[in-house]
Formats: structure tokens, sequence, C-alpha cells
């Protein structure tokens, strides 16, 4: 798979460049820039399979290289500090992303998901507008599940629950279909609108708006509109009743 690397410092560029030959997984670089005019330009020329972005470069950042390119049919990598604002859009879009300093490690388990990801359907066009849309504050309408083959653009609205399965989490839709998600609960809890979803339990999200009945007996439970019964936790049952309460006031 051919790989360009888009980072300013000269040094990190190189020490990326050599872990991913030392790595030996097939990956090759073809190319390499430092700021966003030469970025437009390598990419258009190597069309390459993954690009390893740096968020902030000369010229401006990454973003505008992606904003300006005709077609992007390749797969990106963010490498960026902790804490950086981009780091949730990233996140909501379901793209790849290494915080610095990263470890050789780190890097290693990155390299090893793209080979494996190689054939995975995805759809860019999708995956960037959300991303931009994040980034300039635009409210999105889906968000992206990355299931263990694929990654699926789903309405927000149609999402029922989540439920925690270990390390990976199930989504459940309106329409019944399941979504078993390679990523964990957390990770959803930070990027759904607190407006519409909320924890009732260490194991479960639920979606405000299919709420069918509140039970206060046996420990307290919540009944959805597909009669799903999510357990209600006792340490965050009354907090739950005053969100509802508001919400049925306004």
């Amino acid at each position: 798979m051919k790989v360009v690397i888009i980072e300013d410092q000269v040094q990190l560029r190189k020490s990326l460049i050599h872990q991913i030959q030392e790595a030996n997984l097939g990956f090759i670089v073809v190319g390499e820039a430092d700021g966003v005019t030469s970025g437009i330009g390598t990419i258009i020329k190597q069309k390459p399979d993954i690009v390893f972005f740096d968020i902030e470069i000369i010229e401006g950042s990454s973003f505008e290289i992606l904003d300006a390119l005709p077609q992007i049919n390749f797969k990106s990598v963010f490498a960026t500090a902790h804490g950086h604002f981009a780091i949730k859009a990233i996140k909501y879009s379901a793209f790849d992303f290494l915080v610095k300093p990263y470890k050789p490690s780190e890097l290693q388990d990155t390299l090893l998901k793209l080979k494996q990801e190689i054939g995975q359907k995805d759809d860019y066009k999708e995956k960037f507008e959300l991303l931009f849309n994040e980034l300039k504050g635009r409210e999105n309408k889906k968000i992206a599940i990355s299931s263990i083959d694929e990654v699926k653009y789903i309405p927000i609205h149609d999402i029922v629950r989540i439920e925690a399965d270990r390390s990976y989490c199930k989504i459940v839709l309106k329409d019944n279909q399941k979504i078993l998600s390679s990523k964990n609960m957390k990770h959803y809890e930070s990027l759904l609108p607190d407006s519409s979803f909320i924890k009732v339990h260490r194991s479960h999200i639920i979606n405000l708006n299919f709420i069918k009945s509140i039970i206060k007996t046996d420990g307290g439970f919540v009944k959805l509109v597909n009669n799903d019964e999510v357990p209600l936790s006792r340490r965050k049952k009354d907090d739950f009743l005053k969100i509802i309460e508001h919400k049925l006031a306004n």
C-alpha cells in the first residue's frame, strides 16, 4: 500500500518513515511534504492509499489540504497533540489518529489495523462531510459507527439505545437493526448530543425520544418504544427523573 507523510517537523517525518518501513507490513512511503501547497501536490501526484497527516503544518492545517483536493479516495490517519480541538471531530467521523508524542507500539497497532482493513468498504465522501461539519460547528445528522468489518453512517435520531458489551458495544436502531460496534460505550457517550442521549446505567445509554414508560418499582427501569427494558441505576435515578420532568415541562 502506498503511503504519503504530511509532517512539517523534519525529524518526526523521518522517524515516521523509518518506523513504517521497519514494520515490514507491506507499506511503501512514496511521498512526503511539510505544508499545505506541497501536500496537495504530493497527494495528487502519488495517488496514495493512506496519508498520515500532522494537523498543524506550514501554511495552515492539513484540513486545508483535504478541503482543496478534487477527490479523496484514501485512508487518513491524523497525528495531533493531546487536547487539540479537532480530536472530537476526528473521533466522531471514525478516523484513525495518534496523539503526540506517540509510542512505537501505538504506531504499530495503527499499521496493523490499516492492514486488516484493506478492502473494507467505506464512504470517504460521507466520512469527510461528518469531519468538516464537526470542525465548522455545523450540526451533524449522522454519526460514524465502526463495526468489525465496515464503517456505517447512521442517522443519530435512529439510535434507540446503546449497550456495553465488554470492550465493544451494541447499538440498537429504531428498525430493530442491531450493530456491534468495535468502539466502547464511552466513545459514543462523549460524542452523542446530551440533549437527546443519557446514560441511565453503567452499561446503557438511551435516546430520550424513544422512552415509552418509566417503571419505578423493582429497582427501576425504562421501557422503550420497541419494548426493550433498560435498568435504571439507583445512583442515576434522581438525575434522570429531573431531566425527564424538565423535558416534559418544555
